[in-house]
């Protein structure tokens, strides 16, 4: 990365957890003039924000209402950045995740909508949203926080073809992932029809094809996009389960 005199950080689900760490490195990095908090509740926002200041001694962090999967909140940001930052940005980390405990009882089926609407959905709608400000960056980055989950081997031959064709491109991964959504919903024929039998799997699996298609779409923009995998944490998603402490996954 290189320093400069205003660089702008946007980091989502930032108020606890991995997301909170990642923001912490990057205020203690000196590489940012700005990091923005991209969080649901205030209060925990406005809270993660004053911590930061605290720990880092460095008056960087500020807090800004996302909620990702709801596209007039994702619009309502996006203004905000035209507004405060004459829509510029140089890094975007999509944090912000959604996963069902294994001891819920709601039905598979109407598990889907909302794994798929904060993980992959929303994570693709607020990104293209974003990304005209990362072209107007320096030495700009998309970071996804994936996981190890969306591994491409839980799919059929057939649709590991389809996620991995290099003409792939966002519309099309769109509709790839709405074709396992309807057919959860058609009496869940989505085993036989070479899905594999988790929607958080597969919504991690349609943010790593969206990395590999941003990454090559973005490269004459200068963009560089990545994803990585922070291991299995210690955090409120994993009912703190996870051997790994969340500062530590940060650092992937």
């Amino acid at each position: 990365l290189v320093p400069t005199t205003s660089r702008i950080a946007v980091v989502t689900g930032a108020n606890k957890g991995i997301g909170y760490f990642i923001a912490l490195q990057l205020g203690l990095s000196g590489l940012f003039s700005n990091i923005i908090l991209g969080c649901r509740d205030e209060t925990r926002g406005t809270l993660a924000a004053n911590e930061l200041q605290k720990t880092t001694g460095a008056d960087l962090f500020q807090y800004v209402p996302l909620i990702i999967g709801d596209t007039q909140s994702h619009s309502e940001f996006c203004k905000r950045m035209e507004e405060e930052f004459d829509g510029k940005v140089d890094v975007l980390v999509n944090n912000a995740g959604f996963a069902y405990k294994n001891a819920d009882n709601t039905p598979f089926k109407e598990q889907t909508h909302q794994t798929l609407q904060i993980n992959y959905y929303g994570l693709v709608d607020f990104t293209e949203r974003m990304i005209p400000y990362l072209r107007k960056g320096n030495d700009s980055r998309i970071v996804n926080v994936a996981s190890m989950a969306g591994r491409l081997n839980q799919v059929s031959p057939e649709l590991q073809s389809k996620f991995t064709d290099p003409t792939l491109t966002i519309p099309q991964l769109n509709a790839l992932i709405d074709e396992f959504k309807k057919d959860v919903q058609n009496g869940e024929i989505h085993r036989q029809n070479g899905w594999s039998n988790s929607n958080y799997s597969t919504s991690k699996l349609g943010v790593n094809a969206a990395t590999r298609v941003w990454a090559q779409r973005e490269k004459e923009n200068s963009i560089k996009v990545n994803s990585c995998c922070p291991g299995y944490c210690d955090t409120d998603m994993t009912s703190h389960r996870g051997h790994r402490p969340p500062e530590e996954g940060a650092k992937n």
